[in-house]
C-alpha cells in the first residue's frame, strides 16, 4: 500500500519506532563518517537499539528550555550530563523504558562556562550485555498508557555521567581538543 519501513512497523506502536524512525536518521544526517563508522552498521544491525531523547518533563518540545546539561571537561575531553532538576527528566521516548541501550539525547552544551544551546550527543545507557543502566543514569518505564502500550515510553535522567567528546554529533558543529 506504499507504507514505508517505519510507518509499517509502528502502526500500532512498537518499541522499534523512534529507533528506525528518529535515532537511524539522526545518525545520518548529523554524524560525521568516523561516528557514523562507529555506530551505524551496529545500528541497521540491531545490535545497539537506540531512541531519541529530546522532550522533557518540565518542557515538552520547548528546546531552548531544555534543562539537560553536558558541560565539556577539557582535562579529561569528556562531556559531563546531568539532569539539574526534576523537570530535567526526559520524558514520554518510545523503546526508552525497556528496551533501547543507546539514545541521541539533546543536552545544553557548555564549554568554559558558556551555553551555546541545545546540542544532540549519542549516548549509551545500559550495558550491552547485562542490559542494566550504566553508573550516572537512571531510566525507566513511565507505565500504562492510553494507547500504543507495545511502545515502552520511559524516562531518564543523569548524574555526573560521563561520555568521550567524540559522542557529540559533529557534522554540524564541533567541540575541539
Amino acid at each position: 500500500m506504499g507504507l514505508g519501513i517505519t510507518a509499517a512497523l509502528t502502526k500500532d506502536g512498537n518499541p522499534f519506532q523512534l529507533h528506525m524512525g528518529m535515532f537511524l536518521p539522526t545518525l545520518l544526517n548529523q554524524a560525521t563518517p568516523e561516528q557514523q563508522e562507529k555506530w551505524l552498521y551496529k545500528a541497521f544491525m540491531g545490535q545497539i537499539i537506540g531512541t531519541y531523547a529530546q522532550t522533557e518533563m518540565g518542557h515538552g518540545t520547548f528546546l531552548r528550555g531544555l534543562e539537560t546539561t553536558a558541560t565539556y571537561d577539557l582535562d579529561t575531553q569528556e562531556f559531563v550530563l546531568n539532569s539539574p532538576t526534576i523537570t530535567a527528566t526526559k520524558w514520554w521516548p518510545g523503546g526508552l523504558g525497556n528496551t533501547c541501550n543507546f539514545a541521541v539525547v539533546m543536552a545544553q552544551l557548555y564549554t568554559n562556562g558558556v551555553c551555546y544551546g541545545p546540542h544532540n550527543f549519542v549516548v549509551q545507557l545500559r550495558d550491552e550485555e547485562t542490559h542494566k543502566s550504566l553508573p550516572g543514569v537512571t531510566i525507566g518505564e513511565i507505565g500504562p498508557k492510553l494507547g500504543m502500550n507495545s511502545t515502552d515510553n520511559g524516562f531518564l535522567r543523569f548524574s555526573n555521567y560521563r561520555i568521550p567528546r567524540m559522542n557529540m554529533l559533529m557534522k554540524h558543529s564541533q567541540v575541539t581538543e
